[in-house]
């Protein structure tokens, strides 16, 4: 046994050093181990990074001025005059988070027979532990009594070791450097390697495109006209409101957030969605309950603490995954929520928010070892030991992101952490996270110049060493802006900020989908109050809504992007090149613009067309698909062979735009979503005179497009009261309808909206506002220019329809049955292949992504393609 050595140690002091009385037992191959093959391992990681503070690995950057023996720790003049004494390690100085503690792994089986530490100043009290991870045996303690001496320990029966530990109390450790003695006994064996080995994910990455990898945070109750703008949304969701009081789980939010009707909702606008259930819970953990998700007094390094945390994630990865094999009798529903079952509307969800955070202390900072406890659970109920809990319990193919972590110095050493408890808590070592999730953007005003890129990879390092296949999310970002604010001006109402701000934003978003990074949501959709998050959104703040130009920006892109994949970086020091590929038609887009904050240009910038035979520029602002015209190519540009090939050139600006390349002409569309007036309007059933026409006789009371601003609107004042009205509304042309809008004012009732000539339902409501304009997004109809309105009762005062033409097509682009006609069953059989995003309509195409195809005209789009093959 090892025995504690304090006693043991002597108040001799020479002018270099002291030498202390050793212990006699040393082995006669000990020497002064080299400590670069040390992996040295703080665990108090809360303030690491400050630059008051100090890693343990300052203990070893000084190593050829140690002595070469515990027994005589005496060094020359010259060497102390050049060892610096004032590096001491120091992680922490709040108590609250617990002792200072680091491990060093000696990356192979050692015999330790003493140590030299440099006390430079103050008294602390250090501990000195043998064995493994999470299983330590104390060895020695020492006091750091003396000032700028080298002490020296020894061991008696020392004994064979892979790890070594060492802690002192929150604060100044006392000492500068530390020096190792021993020798090698062995190598690691097999088993112990096997606690480092990689732990690959269990599920694929989610295939994404390049379009619905952009997102931002938005909340239940935002407007879909808002969050139209991006591919995916980071939904902010407290977890106190899963529990009712009874410890069941409610799937509503009093009568403002029905979760069923935002994910569904979200879905079929082919928007994914990632709750962020964040925060503690009063039914667990009492009032005011802190962020750690346990029982009152519970242990925070148990994975059964967190049961109550695990089975919430139960029952909602079982309502809203995949699986619809779940045993009821496991359901835990509130009585006011219906029990439903593998509704297929998320795949994933994250179990917290910036879990290290230190400015609300400890109670609601996570050590990686609680992080990691709390993933167990809520993977998979600690590989089973808790019953009903984690998400895979409830289905294997849905994902568990971890909370979106500040980008701390230490983030990689968190990640280590986290690792290590899974392999030592877990018996089949899995790193029990599908998502590692961080929050993070560029620290310089041009993204392009920040260390944003290095760091994606840093981590992407990480991922492939340690958990490959792990999923890597941003899921907060904001821009530095402080270069363009004015006194005297609210950056609101300042043109250049906003301009900077929808340019740095879009160029953070491409920054990312270069990088590889899996999905990136901005903070946020919206404006949060005053301080710090007054300017932080894509719009302003809830109830208004208006947008700003970087939500256009974020529009245009996720539009553009939404069936791409990135392809490659063909960027010059000048302008940067994104090159993406389409997954339906194959068409090539670059993404151009100029990584410069300075109102650069550069004109007549030259783009090869390769072997397409059409060109487009889409440029963002106004609509929020973008403004696009039609390219025409230039004289071609040489290829190396001697001959030309199809060229065009734009000028680049700071702003990023869209060239598309493509095989087929296409139909230009600008304004898509904008109001459509009825040319004719025919009532076949009501009591009232006049209530058909009132619907639609305040046309300037709603906004032009769906998602134009409302605040300036005026509100409509003919009321249309009566109940059981039929009519038939005619549009002076076919269109794609995307969207309806309402003023609502009294009661309830209902109305009902159908392409009269095919019977089919395009929209309803039941009238259950009050006095509030809505704006309803819908999955894109068929072409239609007859509409028949049903209503109810209740009361509103007028109505809106929103899309834009239909395409012109042949009749064998929308063939959809492949018969050779266009006629009821293409409309029938597209409508169900829409819905069910599966390949009902064609099941012979087989190198087309068809959940990609999420409204007619990329049918037609599609349809072309495989024409032009």
């Amino acid at each position: 046994m090892y025995k504690k050595t304090t006693a043991f140690l002597t108040a001799l002091l020479l002018f270099a050093g002291a030498v202390p009385i050793s212990i006699p037992a040393k082995a006669e191959t000990s020497s002064k181990l080299d400590a670069s093959q040390f992996k040295i391992h703080d665990e108090n990681l809360v303030y690491l990074g400050a630059d008051y503070l100090n890693s343990a690995d300052v203990l070893f950057n000084q190593q050829d001025y140690a002595p070469e023996s515990p027994e005589n720790t005496s060094v020359s003049a010259e060497i102390w005059e050049q060892t610096i004494k004032n590096q001491n390690w120091k992680p922490n100085y709040q108590a609250e988070f617990g002792d200072d503690t680091f491990f060093i792994d000696l990356g192979a089986n050692y015999v330790i027979t003493g140590l030299c530490f440099l006390d430079t100043n103050g008294v602390q009290t250090w501990t000195v532990q043998d064995g493994e991870p999470f299983s330590w045996n104390e060895i020695a303690t020492f006091e750091t009594d003396w000032y700028q001496a080298w002490r020296g320990i020894t061991f008696e029966n020392p004994r064979e070791t892979r790890y070594l530990r060492f802690s002192a109390p929150a604060g100044d450790s006392g000492v500068s450097e530390l020096a190792i003695y021993g020798y090698q006994v062995s190598e690691l064996s097999n088993s112990q390697k096997a606690y480092d080995a990689p732990s690959p994910a269990s599920l694929p990455k989610t295939n994404l495109s390049a379009g619905q990898r952009i997102g931002f945070n938005a909340f239940i109750d935002d407007p879909m006209s808002a969050m139209m703008a991006g591919g995916n949304i980071r939904e902010y969701h407290n977890f106190n409101w899963l529990y009712d009081d009874n410890g069941k789980i409610k799937f509503t939010q009093g009568t403002w957030g029905d979760m069923d009707s935002y994910y569904s909702a979200l879905k079929a606008r082919n928007i994914s969605v990632i709750p962020c259930f964040q925060a503690g819970s009063t039914y667990i953990s009492g009032e005011k309950p802190p962020e750690i998700p346990v029982p009152s007094g519970a242990d925070t390094l148990d994975p059964a603490s967190y049961t109550l945390h695990a089975q919430a994630f139960y029952q909602v990865a079982a309502r809203y995954g995949s699986n619809q094999n779940i045993d009821i009798s496991t359901l835990n529903v509130s009585d006011n929520s219906e029990i439903k079952t593998g509704l297929n509307l998320l795949n994933a969800l994250e179990n917290s928010n910036e879990p290290n955070k230190t400015w609300s202390g400890k109670a609601n900072f996570f050590s990686p070892y609680e992080q990691a406890c709390m993933c167990s659970a809520d993977y998979d109920g600690h590989e089973g030991t808790i019953p009903n809990a984690g998400v895979k319990t409830a289905d294997p193919n849905f994902k568990l992101a971890m909370g979106g972590m500040l980008n701390t110095a230490s983030f990689i050493e968190y990640l280590d952490q986290m690792k290590l408890w899974f392999s030592y808590h877990r018996t089949d070592k899995k790193f029990a996270v599908d998502i590692i999730n961080i929050h993070m953007g560029a620290d310089t005003y041009n993204p392009e110049d920040s260390t944003f890129t290095e760091r994606v990879k840093q981590i992407q390092n990480w991922i492939d060493n340690n958990a490959p296949g792990t999923e890597l999310w941003i899921s907060e970002f904001e821009v530095p802006m402080a270069d363009c604010e004015t006194d005297g001006i609210d950056n609101h109402d300042n043109n250049l900020y906003q301009l900077r701000y929808a340019q740095r934003v879009a160029r953070t978003y491409l920054m990312s989908i270069g990088a590889g990074v899996d999905r990136m949501t901005k903070f946020q959709l919206r404006d949060e109050g005053e301080g710090v998050y007054y300017n932080s959104g894509l719009t302003t703040g809830k109830g208004e809504w208006s947008k700003k130009l970087a939500w256009y920006y974020t529009a245009c892109m996720t539009n553009m992007l939404k069936n791409a994949d990135f392809i490659s970086d063909n960027s010059t020091d000048e302008v940067k090149d994104y090159i993406f590929k389409d997954r339906i038609t194959g068409d090539e887009i670059h993404c151009l613009w100029s990584p410069t904050s300075e109102d650069k240009v550069i004109q007549n910038y030259v783009l090869s067309a390769g072997n397409f035979d059409y060109a487009y520029l889409t440029e963002p602002g106004t609509y929020a698909e973008g403004v696009t015209s039609r390219l025409y190519f230039n004289d071609g540009v040489l290829r190396t062979d001697g001959t030309e090939e199809n060229a065009v050139s734009i000028d680049v600006s700071e702003t990023p735009v869209f060239v598309k390349f493509s095989g087929s002409e296409q139909t230009v569309i600008n304004g898509k979503g904008k109001y459509i007036a009825p040319a004719s309007l025919e009532v076949t059933e009501t009591n009232k005179p006049n209530q058909f026409e009132r619907m639609f006789d305040e046309p300037d009371s709603m906004p032009e497009f769906i998602y134009s601003d409302t605040g300036a609107l005026k509100t409509p004042e003919t009321n249309v009261n009566a109940s059981n009205i039929t009519g038939i509304v005619k549009l002076d042309k076919k269109y794609i309808l995307t969207g309806f809008g309402i003023f609502d004012t009294y009661g309830t009732g209902s109305i009902e909206i159908y392409d009269d000539a095919t019977n089919t339902l395009l929209w309803s409501n039941d009238l259950g506002s009050y006095m509030s304009r809505n704006i309803e997004l819908t999955t894109d109809s068929i072409p239609v220019d007859t509409l028949r309105i049903v209503k109810g009762g209740g009361d509103f005062n007028e109505l809106a329809f929103y899309g834009y033409p239909a395409p012109e097509t042949s009749t064998v682009e929308m063939d959809v049955t492949n018969d050779g006609n266009f006629n009821l069953l293409d409309v029938v059989a597209l409508q169900k292949w829409l819905l069910s995003g599966k390949s009902v309509a064609n099941p012979s195409v087989s190198d087309v992504n068809h959940d990609n195809i999420v409204n007619i005209y990329d049918w037609i789009l599609m349809k072309k393609a495989l024409l032009k093959k």
